[in-house]
This record gives structure tokens, C-alpha cells and sequence, in this order.
């Protein structure tokens, strides 16, 4: 089925015609592939004769797609009415002219972006990957974050998340947000809640665009949070930014990095955030990055983290409403493992957790699953340098370049360590010889902060035991024995 599709769109000619698509129309003031698409779907009659021609092979691309997957074209209209969809299959095409249809695949431009807007922060959590705190002085002012926004936009680029530091605590948030929404992306933002308490700021949020809200909740325990935070009554407020969310109608999510600390209050907080009636909880892994090297010993061990994961699935198939996501590329290779029902297969990824009910569509998870670094996601940080991942270590061999100086097509394309990245045959150690390193691959991001080197076996998996003991110069009790793990581990 793939081989089929491949050969009728992966060829010289018809990447030469996609290319063609990637460049922007002055005329029309989009890209081409953006104004063949809403051509193509809503039956724009404006568009210049060059874009109208483009919206030929647009469709024949997109009629092709779905007699291949088993889709029809009612479904796919009606999916496609959302302009963040059209955005996003937009940059689907665009991957498919840039670099064919690969395993696994890279699309034309970032799905998501990370942008840490400040360095500013009301908080001081312990783990805090971005050692946040004081405004940096160095952070682009706000008409530098405008033109890295028109940037991102002309790449492509459908989901633009906003993080810090604490975005809220940036005087100009809401023109942040309200640009990026202007600009055709879909504005996310990641918060500590604080500010959202105020359920009027939360209203102002969403008239300028915001859809998605992720708010940090630790526990089910106030003392457990808070601690974690550094600010008493931060729980509290995280649950009432959580319930205005929920009244906005937001696609409301609750956060929570998972460590040793707050490891065994993870069932109740599952059911916390059901009786909350917010959409997501997204369960982050725990990286020794930025302040969270200082208390690297909170970090799960592998055993942990795969009996986490396998809560994770279970809960998340039970029927309800609330969808468990992990940032743990592992999730997937747990999720395939327990799945009994293989007419109806959730195989995770970090952006949601898609399940193939269409046996033609199983073959695509091998395409877009696993580790997203550098791949269908990037980092910004509030300087303009752009990284991999938000997780990756601030160091010139993983810095990629910067929002404020560089042309980020030519970047997102010929970027060195962005190819590696993407290359899952070039992974070490056991990464690079599992089955399930397409729907896996292990996190680049644990990888080099534990290692040094981002194409190392991620430590953090089970399947790479012996590493975590190794890194560490214990050896860890095994699985049979009863005793509990050891709750100090050495770096």
C-alpha cells in the first residue's frame, strides 16, 4: 500500500512539482501549497493562475491519499474545514517534495515549535529545565518575537507553544498570542496556572486565539506540588486555572513531570484530573536538564518508568474520555505490547494517541511515531537560539541557530544534526537495533544529557537496563526480588 503510494508521489517529477509548492506567492500572500489547499477545500477564487494550477496537484495528491489509506473524500472535508488541519497536511506535502517519503517521515516543516518567550518565572520548581528565575538580558524584545513568528508561519509551521520561564509573567502575552493566531498557527501555552486564576485573563487568552492550555499540576497532595513548585498555594491555583480552562472551553491539559516524589500519587491524580473534566493529562518524563540536574536522583529507574507507562495504557483504554499522553517515546512500544485487540491498535506518540482501527493504516505508525526531536518539533529559546528540544543542554554542538538571524527553511532542511536525528538506523547501542525504534527510538533528549551523545541508547528504557546500571555504578536490585528500588542513585 505504501510502496503504491510512494511510487505515484515520491518520484523526481512529482517532488519537483511539491517544491515548487514550498515557495511563497507574493500575489496571494501564502505560500502556494497553502492557497492550492484552501482552493482546493474551500473553493477560494481569488488565488493567482499559478496557485490554481497548484491546487491541481494538490488534489491529485490528496485523491491518491485517501483511496490509498482507505479514506474518503467527505471525511477528509470535512476534517479539512479546520485551517490548522489544512496547515498541517500543507507541511505533509511539503515534507513529501523536501525529502520523499521516508522512515521515519519528516514533514516540510516543524509540527509544533516550543517557544520559551522569557526566562522570567514567579516560580522556582525544581527541575526546571530552563533555569528560570530573572528575565535574561539578552531575550528578543516583542517586535523580534513578532518577525520570528512571521518566520515560523511562512515555514509552515501549524502549532506554535508558548513557554517560558512563565509566559504569562511577559507584558505583551496576549499580543503574542493574538500575532501567532493572525499569523494562520494554532496558539498552545504551557503555565504554571498562576495567572490563570484570573478567569477574566483566561477569557482575554482565548478572544486573541489561544486553544490549548497545559497547566502543571504534581499530585493529588497540595504539599507534594507545592514543595515541587516552590510557591505555597500554587496548587490551588493550578486547579482553579484548570477549572476556568475547562468553562472556556479550552482543550484543557494538566502536566505533570513524573519523579520519585510524586511517582505513587500518579493513580489518583488520574482520577483527579477525570473528575476536573479537562481533556489530556500528559505525563512528561523526568530529564536531568537545566535545574534538574541538581536533584538528578528524583529521576525514575527504568522499572518505574515501564510500570508508569503500562498505567498509562491501561487507563487510557478503559473507555472514558481522558486521554493519558507521556513525553517517554517508550509509551508506544508498551502500548503495542499490551494491546490484545489488534483490529483496534493505540500506538502512541507525543502529540496524541491515534488508534489504527483501519488495518491500511497501522503501516503509518512507523512513520510518524517516536522520538519527535528535531523531527516534528523544535525549541526556541528567549535569546532566538533554536534547539532540538526544549530538554536538549544549552551547548554549541546541539545549538541548530537562532529565529533572529537565520533563513530556518535551509536550516530545517540541511541541519546536520537534525539529520541525524531523524536517522533511526544511525542510533547506538540497543536504540539502534530495536523493532520498535520507528515507533520508538528512545529520547534523544535523556540520551545526551545522561550521555553526552544524543544518538545514544536512551538509559531511561527497560531494554536498556544494564546502561542505567552502568551510568550510575550500582547495581540495581532486580526485577524478582521484592524490596523496592533504591531511592538514592548516584550520578
Amino acid at each position: 500500500m505504501l510502496s503504491s503510494f510512494k511510487g505515484i508521489v515520491d518520484n523526481p517529477i512529482s517532488r519537483r512539482m511539491l517544491r515548487h509548492l514550498t515557495s511563497h506567492c507574493y500575489k496571494d500572500g501564502a505560500s502556494r501549497v497553502e492557497v492550492a489547499m484552501d482552493y482546493h477545500f474551500d473553493g477560494r477564487d481569488s488565488a493567482c493562475l499559478s496557485c490554481r494550477m497548484s491546487s491541481k496537484l494538490v488534489g491529485y495528491v490528496i485523491s491518491k491519499g485517501t483511496t490509498t489509506f482507505g479514506v474518503t473524500e467527505a471525511d477528509m472535508r470535512k476534517t479539512m474545514r479546520d485551517p490548522y488541519w489544512r496547515k498541517g497536511l500543507a507541511t505533509v506535502l511539503r515534507g513529501i517534495g523536501s525529502f520523499g517519503i521516508r522512515k521515519p517521515f519528516v514533514p516540510g516543516a516543524p509540527f509544533q515549535v516550543v517557544w520559551n518567550i522569557t526566562r522570567a518565572c514567579n516560580f522556582k520548581c525544581l527541575h526546571c529545565y530552563e533555569n528560570a528565575g530573572s528575565k535574561g538580558s539578552d531575550e528578543l524584545p516583542t517586535r523580534e518575537i513578532f518577525l520570528g513568528l512571521d518566520k515560523l508561519s511562512r515555514l509552515g509551521v501549524p502549532v506554535i507553544a508558548l513557554s517560558g520561564g512563565e509566559p504569562t509573567v511577559h507584558p505583551d502575552i496576549v499580543g503574542i498570542v493574538r500575532h501567532a493566531h493572525d499569523r494562520g498557527m494554532f496558539p498552545a501555552m504551557a503555565t504554571n496556572g498562576w495567572r490563570f486564576r484570573d478567569a477574566d485573563f483566561v477569557k482575554r487568552l482565548k478572544r486573541a486565539g489561544l486553544g490549548y492550555a497545559e497547566i502543571s499540576i504534581d499530585g493529588v497532595n497540595p504539599e507534594t506540588h507545592d514543595e515541587f513548585r516552590g510557591v505555597e498555594g500554587s496548587w490551588d491555583a493550578a486547579v482553579t486555572a484548570a477549572k476556568n480552562c475547562v468553562d472556556q472551553k479550552l482543550m484543557t491539559v494538566i502536566a505533570t513531570t513524573v519523579t520519585k516524589k510524586n511517582l505513587d500519587e500518579i493513580p489518583d491524580l488520574i482520577g483527579f484530573c477525570r473528575d476536573l473534566k479537562v481533556d489530556w493529562l500528559m505525563l512528561f518524563n523526568f530529564v536531568p536538564t537545566g535545574r534538574g540536574k541538581d536533584v538528578i536522583d528524583m529521576d525514575l529507574e527504568p522499572r518505574e518508568r515501564e510500570a508508569l507507562l503500562e498505567l498509562a495504557y491501561r487507563e487510557t483504554t478503559n473507555g472514558g474520555k481522558l486521554q493519558i499522553l507521556s513525553t517517554a517515546p517508550q509509551f508506544a512500544r508498551v502500548a503495542k505490547t499490551l494491546s490484545t485487540d489488534h483490529t483496534k491498535e493505540l500506538i502512541p506518540t507525543h502529540f496524541m494517541n491515534p488508534t489504527y482501527d483501519n488495518s491500511k493504516l497501522k503501516g503509518l505508525a512507523d512513520f510518524i511515531g517516536g522520538c519527535g526531536a528535531g523531527r516534528f518539533y523544535l525549541s526556541i529559546e528567549p535569546n532566538g537560539d533554536i534547539y532540538p528540544c526544549v530538554f536538549f543542554p544549552h551547548r554549541p554542538e546541539t545549538l541548530v541557530g537562532n529565529i533572529a538571524r537565520d533563513d530556518l527553511d535551509p536550516l530545517w532542511r540541511r541541519n546536520e544534526l537534525l539529520a541525524k536525528l531523524r536517522d533511526k538506523d544511525a542510533l547506538k547501542g540497543n536504540c539502534g537495533t530495536c523493532d520498535n525504534r520507528f515507533i520508538c527510538g528512545g529520547c534523544r533528549a535523556r540520551a545526551v544529557n545522561y550521555t553526552g551523545d544524543p544518538l545514544a541508547a536512551d538509559p531511561g528504557c527497560i531494554r536498556n537496563l544494564a546502561d542505567w546500571e552502568a551510568l550510575h555504578g550500582q547495581t540495581m536490585i532486580s526485577a524478582e526480588e521484592e524490596e523496592p528500588p533504591s531511592e538514592s542513585v548516584t550520578p
